[in-house]
């Protein structure tokens, strides 16, 4: 009895464990808690691979393979890291949606809202920071393609490019800073937030199922089995991360994380993806080309963040539950089927670079001939788009150099030597002769698909024959 009156049990623990809930809470409250269940599986398996893993350029790569072939169960470590990092966003992302369909968000829960989206920002980040760990091909150009998004804004944009690699381009330094922010920062973040978030649901409890309006206290029937925390909501979700947990197992033995070859290798007709939760945000970009990219790349991604922000305080109805919200949830099932739409046609489109070119419907000039050949015989494809259509969005698209007022000798200089032009670019210069540095930022200069002017899609083996074959 000392013992537990040392650690608070009667006046602390009890009451938190025994908490009273509302007693018809359906099987979707369980879901936070799976969130947070899935997170300290993460936290386990991070920490039992940062002892192998080895956050250089050098060494990135290898300790990764080591910890896959040479590690005893290491294969199955880094699959429940690489699946579990998947539920989890996608746990997040329906426990939002939940919340938002049944209108659990609204008063006194504002706060609870709001610490639910910046866990979600924060889950999204570990995962963007994550996938660069393997320092393969897909983390290389995945980060390089989402870091030059910032450079596109106007003053301090290049500045945020800057910060996010560590300097100029990718480097050492990138990987270093991603994986501090990775396994120190963010998981920091969470655990605070958590801490926060599950400190105001203890203090509103959850939202009662059989509210129709927030605010209403509904007395509960006498015939109802009370349903507290303990042991009746932990036994719920103890069962649901069971059933998760032999499903990640399963996956970590069936289909091992997939890796690919190192960082900086050059491999024919290959056309990196990011990880699947960001598939329609990377197929949103390619809707968005010229004046319009800044508001697919940029503009949207933060409204959408704002909107979901400012969602407890939008309207004054205080109608909950499923049922009685039409509105809101026709806009949470077009949000889905959206997203949906979106992932599943970045998946079609995927398809080896280099293999068109979109160039205008007009006659080419000589010069602008030239170019075309050169921009295919360089594969320029492997980094930049035209309207959208093309490699890895690593470079900007090609289809604004007009828009943007670039001059030749603009264009000159900054396939020359990037760097000196644009400090934080990641383009490689190129060494080519004047003649041949004039055709290609003539060939760039002739894509204005302004004043009626309309693209059209030719194949490159018309133009480079034999440029589709794969290299020996």
């Amino acid at each position: 009895m000392s013992f537990l009156k040392s650690i608070g049990w009667e006046t602390q623990l009890k009451p938190f464990f025994y908490k009273q809930l509302p007693s018809r809470t359906g099987w979707s409250a369980v879901i936070g808690t799976l969130c947070a269940l899935n997170f300290l599986l993460l936290a386990v398996t991070g920490m039992i691979l940062a002892f192998y893993y080895v956050p250089s350029p050098e060494k990135a790569w290898d300790s990764v393979q080591f910890i896959s072939k040479e590690v005893p169960l290491g294969k199955i470590l880094r699959g429940l890291h690489h699946w579990g990092s998947g539920s989890m966003v996608s746990l997040v992302c329906i426990h939002l949606l939940v919340t938002y369909i049944q209108g659990a968000y609204m008063k006194p829960r504002h706060l609870t809202w709001i610490t639910g989206v910046m866990l979600l920002l924060c889950t999204l980040g570990l995962g963007f920071t994550g996938y660069l760990l393997p320092w393969d091909m897909k983390a290389y150009w995945a980060t390089i393609v989402a870091a030059s998004i910032p450079a596109q804004m106007p003053g301090f944009g290049e500045y945020i490019t800057r910060f996010l690699l560590g300097g100029d381009g990718m480097s050492g330094f990138t990987l270093t800073r991603f994986y501090s922010v990775h396994t120190l920062i963010l998981p920091a973040c969470v655990v605070l937030l958590a801490a926060a978030h599950i400190y105001l649901i203890r203090l509103h409890n959850l939202s009662d199922p059989r509210e129709r309006m927030a605010g209403e206290h509904v007395q509960p029937e006498e015939a109802e089995k009370p349903y507290r925390f303990y042991p009746e909501h932990m036994n719920r979700a103890a069962a649901a991360f069971a059933v998760l947990f032999i499903a990640l197992l399963g996956l970590a033995a069936a289909v091992p994380a997939p890796m690919e070859e190192p960082a900086g290798a050059f491999i024919a007709d290959y056309l990196p993806r990011p990880e699947w939760y960001y598939m329609w945000l990377f197929q949103l970009l390619t809707y968005f080309t010229g004046a319009w990219e800044i508001l697919g790349s940029l503009l949207l991604p933060i409204a959408g963040i704002v909107l979901l922000f400012a969602v407890p305080f939008l309207g004054e109805s205080r109608i909950k539950g499923l049922i009685n919200r039409p509105i809101a949830t026709t806009v949470a099932c077009v949000f889905v089927i959206c997203v949906t739409y979106l992932s599943v046609m970045a998946y079609v489109d995927v398809s080896p670079y280099n293999r068109t070119v979109t160039i205008p419907s007009r006659q080419l000039s000589e010069e602008e001939q030239k170019g075309l050949k050169l921009y295919v015989e360089r594969e320029c494809a492997y980094c930049h788009n035209i309207l959208g259509q093309g490699g890895r969005r690593a470079g900007p698209d090609l289809s604004n150099v007009v828009r943007k007022k670039r001059s030749e000798s603009y264009l000159i200089d900054y396939v020359k030597e990037p760097v000196k032009v644009f400090s934080s670019s990641t383009m490689p210069s190129y060494k080519l002769n004047d003649d041949e540095l004039k055709h290609l930022a003539a060939f760039m200069r002739s894509l204005d698909f302004t004043k009626g002017v309309k693209p059209v899609t030719v194949s490159t083996e018309t133009i480079v024959p034999g440029i589709t074959k794969p290299k020996q």
